[in-house]
């Protein structure tokens, strides 16, 4: 019997080839898709699910009274929080992000990136399996250090780490642990130090990390009342009765909110704009893909259906011989069932090739190392594709076992309504999806080559950035090396600031003007970086080398801050009170000496900050946030310029460091790089779906048309011109995509307008999309079936009439 089963398989299969290609072809991209999308999102859920006390750990981070989220904290919140939350049971502070130094190991010295500072409990919090040593040591002194296995075998080899002395920014410490990182986590350091005492701060510093860790099942909701208490205890009335005012009024000008966020949400679903030194997941890229993927599935299916019952007729007669053999509907439904079943079983196996074929272009692509051999994944997989097929499986199994033997052994077998209505619909539905992803794909590229192409304020060609690795006397190393440097002649300026465009080190304070107070970014440049990066001044003047008070007292403003105060009109002049402090101001206050064009720094995602201008000297702490220096070289001979640049560096400002330059401009192109990601796979799965819709469209008209040729000779024979056979062929296929294309329109609107809500900088609602796309579906239409239409009009006609 299962011969024979696989027998007329195999002959349906050849006489429907067209349709068996298309069927297994849509299924198996559809798999693929979905196994790609499930993999990534599987490697991002990855992160702290070995971790032991996952649930009971929470970041502290920040909500701002401008509405910002801080995923930084102060030093003084942890042992509040442990002293007055009971259910807070400990805490672990550390630097914000990796340190990168030159280690010294019995006289060798050797660079090693990500090393992490903090306290002492770490372990508590991050409990990697310890493979020589223990915690308790490493708790027992400051000086005593942890440090990875893998760093172990690079400082030592094969020897024992245990007790050797390591030397780095001028301090020894003293390895008590080697440890193990297994799986992903919020920090995955190569060697882990102590503070050397605990750090002073004060409510209004935010400069580190702070986790918490929490009794087993308490309630986060109330963990956060409480610890707004807190600040509001210590923060909140101290300040305000400091400041002369209520309380009220200071939440409302300098209101922070603590939010704690658990662990394993981080990854992905943090709402502060960092996610931790090992990087933040895209979870609206993963729904996106996961979204595409199983709409991709579905127009498969789709397909698969309208196939499948299209080509029921052609089956008629075999239905009714195996009726009068007598067999029961049942047989027959699970018969049929299974041909499309055993075809979903190919689409599976051939999806698994398919991934693992492209697999390493995508990782590449999505900077993953993701693999294959996910067993857990692949049972997920297996399951969904079997429900898949029988889902698609019995539907035209059913509609097939309906016929009744005595009509189709007689040759009378009849389209009812109900069953082109179905077939319309699922058509309908195909040409839906497919006209989304054409808009989709309009728009979004539209969005991205919008914020590409837009003024950003700033011309970063011909600027490079160098970044600088050792802390000790950064300022005092850029000072000389830019008297020397910019000697050369391929060099033009060497300039510096600290709020770097493309992101990274960031200050700010609130800033005062009469009774405006606004949250302000602090940027110190040196005097000429606003006219290296070609920033324009809208009023007043530039910062200069030859007065006194521009590094004392005088401060730009841009556009943003103007604005906030109400200033834009008139703001040079106007004295504005710094929360930094008063170096030579004794009263806090700053001269406004000009205005310059708001620029971007952060990305079109996010606004442009309220900022204030002022020299390096103004505030001499803001020199601890020194990290880059910014040169402007001519376009001749850059390579050579870059290799001066480079052993000029080694020799005189870092040795033993590696040497790291960009172009500002690539630096920022960064900030986009994750949505032209989602334009390049939203384009990828566009074409795969419109060429699949396609295919599906022209198989099924082939068999729509075939079942109407009789239809086209007697219409030939009473004289009907080819024009007028074609537009019978066509019309009802073209009915289905205009009404296809007006549901489309508020579906995608409403979709790619939340889609373009994430751009604070972005461009209206385009129509011209939902103008193109109907006009394109119909033109593949016109060119698909009419194809198939023009070919049924020069049929031989006594073929088909020689019964009539």
């Amino acid at each position: 019997m299962i011969q024979t089963w696989f027998k007329i398989f195999f002959r349906n299969s050849k006489k429907n080839w067209l349709n068996i290609l298309v069927n297994i072809l849509g299924l198996t991209v559809g798999f693929a898709g979905l196994l790609l999308v499930l993999l990534y999102l599987n490697d991002e859920q990855s992160y702290n699910a070995n971790n032991t006390n996952a649930n009971e750990i929470y970041r502290v981070i920040h909500k701002m009274s401008d509405g910002d989220v801080w995923d930084s904290s102060t030093n003084v919140e942890g042992p509040k929080y442990l002293e007055d939350i009971p259910e807070v049971k400990d805490y672990y502070l550390s630097d914000g992000w990796y340190g990168d130094f030159v280690v010294k190991i019995d006289g060798k010295k050797i660079f090693t990136r990500d090393m992490l500072k903090g306290s002492n409990s770490f372990f508590d919090f991050f409990p990697y399996k310890i493979v020589e040593g223990s915690v308790d040591n490493f708790k027992k002194v400051t000086s005593n250090a942890a440090i990875s296995e893998e760093q172990a075998k690079i400082y030592f080899g094969n020897k024992s780490a245990i007790g050797k002395t390591i030397t780095f920014r001028g301090r020894s410490y003293i390895i008590t642990t080697v440890y193990k990182i297994e799986g992903k986590h919020f920090y995955m350091p190569k060697v882990v130090t102590q503070f050397a005492k605990e750090p002073e701060g004060h409510w209004g510093s935010f400069s580190k990390n702070l986790f918490i860790k929490t009794t087993k099942g308490a309630n986060k909701e109330v963990l956060e009342k409480k610890a707004l208490a807190v600040w509001y205890q210590n923060e909140v009335l101290p300040s305000s009765k400091r400041d002369g005012i209520t309380p009220e009024d200071f939440i409302e000008k300098y209101g922070t909110t603590p939010i704690l966020e658990p662990l394993k949400d981080i990854r992905l679903k943090t709402i502060a704009d960092e996610a931790g030194p090992e990087g933040k997941g895209n979870y609206q890229l993963i729904l996106i893909m996961l979204s595409l993927s199983i709409l991709l599935i579905i127009i498969s299916c789709v397909n698969f259906i309208n196939l499948s019952i299209a080509s029921a007729t052609q089956r008629a007669k075999e239905v009714g011989v195996k009726k009068t053999l007598g067999l029961s509907k049942i047989t027959l439904t699970r018969q049929y069932a299974l041909e499309i079943v055993f075809q979903g079983i190919i689409a599976f196996m051939l999806s698994l090739l398919l991934v693992e074929l492209i697999l390493p272009s995508f990782n590449d692509f999505m900077k993953k190392e993701i693999s294959i051999l996910n067993y857990q994944i692949l049972i997920k997989l297996i399951f969904i594709a079997l429900l898949v097929s029988i889902l698609i499986g019995f539907i035209p199994a059913f509609y097939l076992s309906k016929f009744k033997a005595v009509e189709v052994l007689k040759g009378n077998v009849s389209r009812s309504k109900q069953g082109v209505f179905a077939r319309n619909m699922m058509l309908g539905i195909q040409f839906l999806i497919s006209g989304f992803f054409l808009t989709g794909s309009l728009i979004i590229y539209n969005q991205v080559d919008y914020i590409m192409n837009k003024d950003l304020g700033f011309k970063g060609d011909q600027v490079i950035v160098v970044s600088m690795n050792e802390y000790k006397d950064r300022y005092k190393k850029y000072e000389l090396a830019k008297k020397e440097l910019v000697k050369h002649p391929n060099i033009d300026v060497v300039t510096s600031n600290s709020f770097m465009i493309g992101g990274g080190s960031s200050n700010s304070t609130n800033v005062s003007f009469n009774d405006i107070s606004v949250q302000t970014n602090g940027n110190a440049i040196d005097f000429e970086y606003l006219q290296t990066m070609n920033i324009p001044l809208i009023t007043g003047r530039l910062l200069q080398e030859n007065k006194a008070s521009d590094t004392l007292t005088n401060v730009l403003i841009n556009e943003t801050l103007a604005k906030a105060f109400n200033i834009y009109d008139n703001p040079i002049g106007k004295k504005i009170k710094s929360g930094y402090g008063g170096s030579e101001s004794k009263d806090g206050k700053f001269q406004v000496v000009g205005m310059v064009k708001d620029y971007h720094i952060l990305g079109m995602d996010s606004k442009i900050p309220p900022t204030m201008l002022f020299h390096w000297n103004t505030f001499n702490f803001m020199k601890q946030n020194f990290w880059m220096m910014q040169f402007k070289i001519k376009p001749d001979n850059v390579q050579e310029t870059l290799r001066y640049i480079e052993n000029y560096w080694k020799e005189n400002v870092e040795q033993g460091y590696p040497f790291s330059a960009q172009f500002v401009n690539k630096r920022f192109a960064r900030t986009y790089a994750k949505y032209q990601k989602q334009k390049t796979l939203f384009l990828i799965l566009t074409s795969v779906v419109i060429i699949i819709s396609l295919l599906g469209l022209f198989a099924l008209a082939t068999l729509t048309i075939q079942q109407r040729l009789k239809e086209v000779a007697i219409r030939k024979t009473l004289g009907a011109s080819v024009k007028e056979i074609m537009f019978q062929l066509i019309k009802s296929f073209l009915k289905i995509t205009v009404i296809a294309s007006v549901i489309l329109i508020p579906i995608a609107y409403y979709f790619m307008e939340n889609w373009l809500e994430n751009f604070v900088y972005r461009i209206d609602m385009p129509i011209l999309p939902f103008i193109i796309t109907p006009i394109l579906l119909i033109i593949l239409v016109f060119v698909v079936v009419g194809l198939k239409a023009y070919n049924a009009t020069k049929i031989d006609l006594i073929k088909y009439l020689k019964f009539e």
